[in-house]
């Protein structure tokens, strides 16, 4: 492989600190874990440097050899390639398992990739920060408008109104995303602000027992019940109710158990050991 610009580099245990982690704090990195001896990694590798030298810099792009670098690829999850991870902030934002087009690769990148309907984004978030959210809001319905390929503008905006209690507004913005922008953080707000408006037009505690009681195969009531539950943090009662309404009707509310489950299990981490057995559970629910 030929000399590579500034925005491509080789990832070793060395320098994956400062390469990788350090690095996605200015901006995204995407790192291509991949094999000289495997094929569909020999046909990822240009396309992932004809998008770097395209984006010129915008992203790094890291590539580490897993023959050479067995314990990087053992410590981030490498268990085949070609695989690759997108690091944001120091964190992993998106999993690419396998080989993919170009265009599937552009619509990840540019989730994290800056814009230039992003500095309008700043600005309004100054204008919020300085109290004026009216004025706040109407700059990033405006960016919005003049960018709407732009996911950071609706899901920032979201944030702030869930902030104001401004549930349906919230929902509005986070509804007008594409649905190829419904993954990772666009997912997890939807889950968490479909259980704010469940709880918020819930009826007291004991009646949804009764009705649940009377009605085992009322979801609706479920629903309503698990968002209270959660709003009390007891995630194991809430859990229950989301499972059984899986395996009641998988389709309820166009997949939002799903989500509202992966969402709590994000939230409490893969060390709570009921996260193990509630997956699993959801699993059985979903065949």
């Amino acid at each position: 492989m030929s000399s590579s610009p500034a925005y491509i580099l080789d990832g070793t245990a060395a320098n994956f600190g400062d390469a990788v982690i350090r690095n996605s704090h200015k901006g995204p990195v995407v790192v291509n874990f991949w094999s000289p001896g495997a094929g569909p990694c020999l046909r990822l590798w240009p396309v992932l440097e004809e998008l770097a030298r395209a984006y010129q810099g915008r992203f790094l792009l890291v590539n580490v050899n897993v023959d050479r670098e067995q314990r990087v690829a053992r410590d981030v999850g490498v268990g085949s390639v070609p695989t690759v991870k997108i690091y944001h902030r120091g964190e992993v934002v998106e999993t690419v398992h396998g080989f993919d087009h170009a265009k599937a690769f552009r619509r990840l990148i540019d989730r994290y990739v800056p814009r230039d309907s992003d500095q309008l984004l700043v600005e309004a978030l100054k204008l919020y920060q300085a109290g004026d959210s009216a004025a706040a809001f109407e700059l990033m319905d405006r960016a919005a408008a003049a960018d709407p390929d732009n996911p950071r503008i609706p899901l920032t905006h979201a944030k702030l109104r869930i902030r104001e209690g401004q549930y349906a507004e919230a929902e509005a913005r986070l509804n007008a995303l594409p649905r190829s922008a419904w993954g990772g953080e666009a997912s997890q707000l939807l889950a968490h602000l479909g259980f704010l408006l469940a709880a918020q037009d819930a009826p007291p505690l004991e009646t949804l027992l009764e009705r649940v009681a009377a009605e085992p195969g009322d979801c609706e009531h479920r629903y309503r019940l698990a968002a209270v539950r959660l709003a009390a943090d007891d995630y194991d009662a809430a859990v229950d109710q989301l499972l059984e309404i899986l395996r009641r009707d998988r389709t309820y509310r166009d997949g939002a158990v799903v989500r509202g489950l992966s969402a709590i299990f994000r939230l409490l981490g893969n060390d709570d050991p009921r996260v193990k057995a509630w997956r699993g559970r959801m699993l059985d629910g979903l065949e």
